[in-house]
């Protein structure tokens, strides 16, 4: 009996001997190479930026990962305590592994033949924050016994609450959503603190199966691991019976996620890119930035509706270039024809309006229809403005008749007017920008830099550098009233001849009246913008000084010296163009564009904060109120003055090039500038009459019309 015993004995101490160095070995063999996890001690994950307007709404959300970090002590106890109870009950009383949980994972998988299908788990949280961070999610036994031995490491060198916090904010959750802030944004666009307890276990599920459970069309199965939740609150003691009946009975129902809380615009954009270049695409990507930015969204609403109604108007006047695509409908049937018309991508740019196929011709009108089924209209006068665009830039016969511009088959784009009846529309090809600041801070309060962001991400305040034209002279004649001239000198406007030199031959400028005004006072050169006596005034005053003008207010780095440059030659941006004339606006003080006004890290401590005091004056103000005076000349008497009916001070200055290839317009009242550019992508003719005054000035009234409703009538200081 005792040498049974001692047998016995032996045995046990050498299964206990044999598997305590088995142990041992995969230790060593297994965490030898794990990896260092000293970081998480102060590991910070990818968080979400935010990029606010100035009023604090937000305008976009961007980031590696859609995150939003939070301490654990801002997570309140109930979320807390619902992902413990459905994902690791035991987690304070474990050391990194469950080994009751494990025990029973084996025994069911074994009992049930779950080892090669979908083995069930008996991961602690511990045990996911090492897979998340440090060992992979492979399945297999040496990431399992990694995972193990990581997270008996990471037990002993942080506290159960970093762990708790890691896990939180690193897990998935579905729907892009990384941590349990975003998701209840995502899930519910509410924080944390204003879920419901069924909202709360409903996140909770998540984690088992988060690409399976948040499906909109059948929400039976989350509802279903929801409820399983509540149930183990209620067993847990933090429930009572009432509270889990209450929120059992709550609906499920998800948003439809807030990814971004709006698309990538050109003000927007601009910010991004202007984070990456100052603090490195590290920070901005590791995230948790909010950046106050100086936007003002009523007025950024009116620059994107007022730049857009002003291209497709002028688009409008340059005749139809036919539709966007064409189905031989004759040689379909009515379901094949459809078929293909539901195929058909909408064009970038389309917007609001909708895709149509027309499907006949009748003597007053065209039956389309929609992609949603909707049949209805367009009545030839909604046709009338598509005269077709010939060769030679001219317009067709006027339209009698659908037929003369439409087809059956066409594919095109229309706009709905009233009941059944929609307008026939047209992308422009012509693209432009408009960009508003305050002149006293520098700060842009509305940019739109084209005709449509998912039409070309090209923004044409910032990006395009084109010739200013006759926007330039106001900077010779303030260079002229520095060194001594008056509004009221004169100078010969009469025909002039210039030796350029080699194969240039002679610069002989035109006035675009075609005639000459003998000597012509400043103000009056400005107000109608007369070439010839400008090249004259450059001539008398000094391309050097006028160079030195232009640097000063930031239009060129260097002008060169050639008479042509006082007419508008050398290239600039709109945004430079319009914050030199927010100097001017501003008494001649220097200022610089401000798209950010602040920026915090993601423990809300500032790490950016614009300038706003200790601005320069760079031209004398006396010779500013000169100028401002004449600019409202221009306004009042001259190429600008369309702008009387609004009845409101105004100064500033059109522009147009050679041929007509761009077309500008800078103005502004005491507190607000306004620059507004149009062009073609690919420089080419706007048409002979487009000229500045025909094609920008009517995209800037419109946005005043509507910037200025129930603003005070401000006047200009001194005149």
């Amino acid at each position: 009996m005792i040498r049974r015993l001692i047998n016995w004995l032996t045995i046990l101490t050498f299964l206990l001997t044999s598997t305590g160095v088995a142990i041992f070995f995969l230790f060593f063999y297994y965490g030898r190479d794990l990896p260092d996890y000293d970081f998480l001690h102060n590991y910070e994950p990818f968080s979400l930026n935010r990029i606010h307007a100035a009023n604090g709404q937000t305008l976009r959300e961007f980031s590696q990962e859609r995150r939003i970090y939070s301490p654990l002590d801002k997570i309140p106890p109930m979320v807390i305590n619902s992902f413990l109870v459905a994902e690791d009950k035991n987690f304070y009383y474990h050391c990194g592994l469950d080994i009751h949980a494990i025990v029973r994972a084996i025994v069911s998988n074994s009992t049930q033949g779950a080892w090669y299908a979908r083995p069930l788990g008996g991961s602690t949280i511990t045990q996911q924050v090492a897979k998340n961070f440090l060992v992979g999610n492979d399945r297999s036994l040496e990431r399992k016994a990694k995972e193990a031995i990581m997270s008996l490491r990471l037990e002993s060198a942080l506290s159960k609450e970093r762990i708790l916090e890691l896990y939180l904010n690193q897990i998935y959750l579905g729907m892009g959503s990384y941590g349990v802030v975003s998701a209840a944004l995502t899930y519910f666009n509410k924080p944390l603190d204003q879920l419901s307890i069924a909202e709360i276990a409903f996140l909770a599920a998540m984690p088992k199966a988060p690409s399976f459970y948040p499906n909109q069309k059948d929400l039976s199965r989350a509802k279903a691991r929801r409820n399983w939740v509540l149930d183990r609150l209620y067993e847990e003691g933090f429930l009572t019976i009432e509270e889990t009946d209450r929120a059992k009975e709550e609906p499920l129902t998800i948003s439809q996620g807030t990814e971004e809380k709006t698309q990538p615009d050109y003000f927007t954009e601009h910010v991004r890119q202007e984070l990456l270049n100052h603090l490195g695409e590290d920070v901005v990507m590791h995230g948790g930035l909010t950046v106050k930015t100086t936007l003002d969204p009523t007025l950024q609403m009116i620059a994107s509706k007022s730049l857009k109604q002003g291209l497709v108007a002028y688009d409008r006047r340059h005749g139809w270039r036919g539709p966007i695509d064409h189905i031989d409908l004759d040689a379909l049937s009515e379901e094949d024809g459809d078929a293909t018309f539901q195929k058909t991508p909408a064009p970038p740019g389309l917007g609001d309006w909708s895709l149509a196929l027309v499907l006949e011709t009748t003597p007053d009108k065209a039956k389309i229809r929609l992609k949603n089924g909707k049949e209805g209209t367009i009545p030839l006068e909604q046709l009338a403005w598509a005269q077709k665009n010939l060769p030679d830039q001219t317009l067709g016969p006027e339209i009698n008749h659908p037929e003369d511009v439409l087809n059956s088959g066409d594919i095109i784009a229309v706009s709905h007017q009233s009941n059944q009846s929609y307008c026939l529309e047209q992308i422009p090809e012509v693209t432009g920008g408009l960009v508003a600041l305050n002149p006293h801070t520098g700060h842009v309060v509305a940019m739109a830099g084209g005709y449509d962001f998912e039409k070309s991400q090209y923004n044409c305040v910032t990006q395009a550098k084109r010739q200013p034209g006759s926007a330039f002279k106001t900077f010779v004649y303030l260079t002229a009233l520095e060194h001594g001239y008056t509004p009221e000198t004169r100078v010969l406007d009469a025909p002039i001849m210039v030796n350029v030199g080699g194969k240039m031959g002679v610069y002989a400028p035109k006035n675009i009246t075609h005639k000459f005004y003998g000597p012509t006072s400043l103000r009056s050169g400005l107000i109608y913008s007369h070439n010839v006596m400008t090249v004259r005034l450059a001539q008398q005053v000094g391309l050097r000084k006028i160079e030195k003008t232009a640097k000063t207010f930031g239009l060129v780095n260097k002008l060169p010296h050639q008479l042509a440059m006082a007419l508008g030659a050398a290239e600039t941006t709109l945004l430079k163009l319009t914050t030199a004339y927010g100097m001017i606006a501003n008494g001649g003080h220097q200022i610089s564009p401000i798209f950010i006004e602040q920026i915090l890290d993601r423990h809300h401590q500032i790490v950016y904060e614009a300038e706003t005091s200790g601005k320069e004056q760079i031209a004398s103000p006396k010779s500013i109120r000169h100028l401002i005076s004449m600019m409202e000349g221009v306004v009042q008497q001259g190429t600008g003055r369309s702008l009387v009916s609004l009845n409101r001070p105004i100064a500033g200055k059109t522009g147009s090039t050679n041929d007509h290839k761009d077309s500008w317009f800078v103005g502004f009242t005491p507190d607000l500038v306004v620059g507004v550019f149009v062009g073609f992508s690919t420089p080419r003719t706007l048409g002979s009459e487009e000229s500045g005054s025909k094609v920008a000035l009517p995209i800037f009234k419109k946005f005043m019309a509507e910037a200025m409703v129930n603003k005070p009538i401000l006047r200009f200081k001194g005149l």
